[in-house]
């Protein structure tokens, strides 16, 4: 038991660790070269009303490629003191929405042929969760960090080295930092896992499994919750045939996921944890973790109640 878990682990830390690496000697690299200020136009509305430092929204734009990438580079710039917590906090939730979109190249291929049209809408919807929580955090960063000085000229006055000389600084620099994360997030990363494997997390899904008894879904749709403590998957594909036979439609089966969401939101704390307090630490990566989850678990329950009351 102990042994798959360690496998697991060091399987986990293999696929995720070397975008981090990247992400943090990348981030050295940009700095040092100023390029960080090259794509500023891109994300500077962003930026700008959120009273976030242009290099944020650059991170912004990497996590659409790689989120373990966009947060190294966020602690990057923290140990550096380029960027303070409160900024660190609110640029790592506003990494989570590139997230969820980068997300539809895997939710899309297996919902819309199990689900149909069902399926977009459900994908979309999720999304507009986290459009909507990104707004908030933008509306959040706006009054939060307004009145302090974002943007520090010494950075960008800086002349930018040779290709050569500015990546062995950005090794030198970075050598630090990915010690620190990787001192944290190995232990971290392993004690989910085993806690995992002993099956802490499904105990927990338990706990809230007779509540679905309560919940506004139709009682054919409570296999369905159960399933998604196990697989997404598995649920697609019991919802899928349901809405087949008939015993549940469409809109249902929306409902039935998004309310299965909400059931299951502590069972992604298994993923979120080695990824948050692996990169920024204890303290600032459960603070990253509470402000981002409470957020979308308000937004959802906000708009799955909307969807059942359209219904």
């Amino acid at each position: 038991m102990l042994l798959d878990a360690f496998v697991d682990s060091v399987e986990y830390l293999l696929k995720t660790g070397p975008s981090i690496i990247l992400g943090v000697i990348l981030a050295e690299l940009l700095v040092s070269l100023g390029w960080f200020y090259k794509f500023d136009f891109l994300v500077s509305p962003i930026t700008n009303y959120a009273h976030l430092r242009k290099e944020c929204g650059v991170g912004f734009l990497t996590a659409f490629a790689s989120t373990s990438s966009a947060n190294a580079s966020l602690k990057s710039m923290y140990d550096g003191g380029m960027i303070k917590e409160d900024e660190l906090v609110i640029a790592a939730v506003l990494n989570s929405f590139p997230a969820i979109v980068m997300h539809w190249r895997t939710l899309i291929p297996i919902l819309v042929p199990l689900l149909g049209t069902t399926g977009i809408i459900y994908v979309g919807l999720i999304t507009l969760v986290g459009f909507v929580k990104t707004l908030i955090v933008l509306i959040a960063g706006h009054f939060l960090l307004k009145g302090e000085k974002v943007y520090f000229d010494e950075f960008e006055k800086k002349e930018a080295p040779e290709l050569k000389i500015a990546f062995k600084e950005s090794l030198k620099t970075s050598k630090k930092t990915i010690t620190r994360i990787f001192k944290v997030m190995v232990p971290v990363t392993i004690l989910v896992f085993i806690l995992t494997d002993l099956g802490v997390f499904d105990s927990l899904g338990s706990f809230l499994k007779p509540i679905s008894e309560y919940l506004p879904v139709p009682v054919e749709g409570l296999p369905v919750i159960a399933a998604l403590f196990a697989s997404h998957l598995a649920a697609y594909t019991l919802a899928a045939s349901l809405m087949e036979q008939g015993i549940l439609s469409g809109i249902e089966v929306i409902i039935v996921l998004l309310v299965g969401n909400i059931i299951t939101s502590l069972g992604t704390l298994r993923i979120y944890i080695p990824h948050y307090v692996g990169i920024f630490g204890p303290k600032i990566g459960m603070k990253t973790i509470l402000i981002s989850q409470v957020l979308r678990l308000l937004v959802l329950i906000g708009i799955t109640g909307i969807v059942i009351m359209i219904y």
